[in-house]
């Protein structure tokens, strides 16, 4: 009986403890907000995009129907010196045909804010950067960008890295963003290359799609492994935001 007692003692053993896993709107100095998200380890907990309010979707409509006609008249809502316009996401979508949107998102976002970006002396679109997605748990702007703000989504106009992506010359390695101080792995967005780059603020994936190249940057403290379904589930925009 002794020997029993003692062999039911030792199978008893303490149980195991999970490990403990450790902008120009910075304007308040407020602490980086710490998600409470699902760890990584329990797999993506995303919520279809159609639950969240767009923030811009209120504004009142430009006139014409043609990408031009859309990106001349939102530039009329343009404020001196900042390239970023708010913009409705059925106007970007007619400016930037082909532009998709992930059909799931973090369950923390309650709002979508939507930009065009321009270059202001040319009165045009970016060459480069061309709009811009803020996700935020907050109403918008009333926190900091590191508190209120979970994840940017930057649209990116790269006719030459599409055309070498489809082409096969493309350097799908890590060297091609050296430059960006952080570490970086290779993965895939519907089966095309993709670039998990991640720092002490957080992680951007990059990928491509048939006509831009998109980055998703998730801050600190909200699940990085969200980042590649939240991808996968791009849409074009006019379908996810009506």
């Amino acid at each position: 009986m002794l020997l029993v007692l003692v062999a039911g003692v030792l199978a008893c053993g303490d149980a195991p403890f999970g490990d403990v896993g450790g902008g120009a709107s910075d304007w308040i100095g407020e602490p980086t907000l710490v998600s409470t998200a699902t760890t990584e380890a329990d797999g993506p907990a995303l919520v279809p995009v159609r639950r969240v309010d767009w923030f811009n979707g209120d504004l009142p409509p430009v006139a014409g129907t043609t990408s031009a006609e859309i990106i001349s008249g939102v530039y009329a809502r343009a404020q001196p010196s900042d390239p970023f316009v708010q913009a409705t996401p059925a106007e970007i979508a007619l400016a930037l045909p082909g532009i998709e949107f992930p059909s799931q998102v973090p369950p923390e976002v309650r709002y979508v804010t939507s930009q065009l970006v321009y270059d202001l002396a040319q009165i045009s679109l970016s060459s480069e950067q061309v709009a811009a997605f803020g996700l935020w748990s907050v109403e918008p702007y009333t926190r900091s960008r590191s508190v209120g703000q979970q994840a940017v989504l930057t649209v990116i106009n790269d006719p030459e890295g599409l055309a070498a992506l489809a082409s096969g010359t493309a350097d799908t390695s890590c060297a091609r963003f050296i430059d960006r101080q952080a570490a970086c792995s290779v993965t895939s967005v519907e089966g095309s290359p993709a670039w998990e780059l991640t720092d002490r603020l957080g992680v951007s994936l990059i990928w491509y799609s048939a006509t831009y190249r998109y980055e998703l940057f998730l801050r600190s403290g909200v699940n990085s492994g969200w980042a590649v379904p939240m991808a996968d589930s791009a849409r074009p925009l006019d379908s996810v935001s009506s």
